[in-house]
């Protein structure tokens, strides 16, 4: 990797991947799978919500100026779904529906609990009703022709059910990037393997393919290769032809058997950083080759997890517009005390009931189990050394 920048600091390096990732272009998907994407351009309802004038409840409409004196005459009903045929006239009501629409010529609904009703009159019992009560107005949510929502926007479940409910079938949104992740290692077996001598269960691409599919909704393709010069440039130049971003968890480091550094000299991939000045994780790699990114994670597990948290996962949201791409930081007060060496950011994992923030045991870069019950990292600037209890510290999220 020559000209590469060695010992980058955390800041420099996530700077680095916001600037170097290029956004993607719009793609059209249906509603019903637009959860998760960012909105690429300005909606507009071709709707009034509601479309009509709208019960709120099963009750009846009726006129409000008849209110004084009762009983009314019942002269039907209107169910939701339908639309009653007559207008409503002086001194009737109409049995209604929840979201059925108001008869003309109603303009009150009461709701049947405050009603003493025979088959054929009503008598209304709420002193408190007023007029318009329970009608949801025509175009009370958003008028014809107005914006629904503005390009940028994240889509989550309770937007994509308002665009449904607008009648939106499709919708224009930024591309989510492709992802292959690949596994390195001969010491490598996977899960439900009889172990031999020297070998270890693989997790990372476990663990990588959970996190990128329950945080971005986009499902990686996994290829495992060995601790070969040849096997993984071949992987890789399949990777990089198909894919927006290449993973790669292990061998990047500078040991005999670590080719993937080897591999992306040869293949002429940009060095953007090498090295971060952090714990854990820093032999981590980021790089491109033209518009496609490459990640040379660590092969710790903890490592592998804490570095997509912090850069991978900025990266992949730059990608597709998120609008608030990186982590959601607090500051907390410690419950517990920490000593630290200054030189390095620390990420360390930890819980948080959102007063305080708890330090975890087994903060080595090996040992996953203390993300068993981690919900956020704690971060330890360059400089700090000895942190009290009570005393604020930064805390990102999971």
């Amino acid at each position: 990797m020559a000209g590469k920048k060695i010992f980058i600091s955390v800041e420099e390096a996530q700077k680095s991947i916001f600037r170097a990732v290029k956004s993607s272009k719009a793609i059209e998907v249906k509603i019903e799978n637009a959860s998760g994407f960012v909105v690429s351009e300005t909606l507009k309802s071709e709707y009034p919500s509601p479309p009509f004038n709208q019960s709120a409840m099963d009750g009846y409409a009726f006129r409000f100026s008849d209110l004084t004196p009762t009983p009314l005459k019942i002269v039907g009903e209107a169910k939701a779904g339908t639309n009653f045929p007559n207008k409503v006239g002086k001194g009737e009501a109409v049995r209604i529906f929840t979201g059925a629409a108001v008869p003309s010529g109603a303009d009150t609904v009461v709701m049947q609990e405050k009603t003493i009703a025979t088959k054929f009159e009503l008598e209304i019992t709420d002193s408190l009703i007023k007029k318009g009560s329970n009608i949801r107005l025509e175009g009370s949510q958003i008028k014809k022709g107005t914006i629904a929502i503005v390009k940028g926007t994240l889509l989550n479940p309770g937007s994509v059910g308002y665009l449904a409910a607008l009648g939106i079938a499709k919708v224009n949104v930024f591309r989510k990037p492709k992802i292959a992740i690949i596994v390195t290692g001969d010491e490598l077996v996977a899960p439900g393997t009889k172990l031999k001598p020297g070998q270890i269960f693989e997790s990372n691409s476990h663990t990588l393919r959970s996190v990128i599919s329950s945080n971005q909704n986009i499902q990686p393709e996994l290829f495992f290769v060995n601790d070969s010069f040849e096997t993984i440039r071949k992987v890789f130049k399949k990777t990089t032809a198909r894919f927006d971003f290449v993973l790669f968890t292990g061998g990047i480091s500078v040991g005999d058997y670590d080719f993937v550094g080897s591999v992306l000299n040869a293949e002429k991939v940009k060095t953007i950083f090498y090295k971060v000045k952090q714990k854990p994780g820093k032999p981590l790699y980021f790089g491109s080759k033209g518009v496609k990114y490459v990640f040379g994670l660590p092969g710790n597990p903890a490592s592998v997890l804490t570095c997509y948290h912090e850069f991978v996962k900025l990266a992949i949201q730059k990608f597709y517009h998120h609008p608030y791409p990186g982590h959601l930081s607090l500051s907390l007060p410690l419950s517990n005390p920490i000593v630290k060496k200054p030189g390095l950011v620390n990420f360390l994992k930890g819980f948080t009931d959102f007063k305080t923030v708890t330090p975890l045991s087994g903060q080595e870069s090996y040992i996953l189990k203390s993300f068993v019950t981690a919900n956020c990292f704690i971060v330890l600037k360059e400089g700090d050394g000895e942190k009290k209890v009570g005393e604020e510290v930064e805390v990102h999220l999971l």
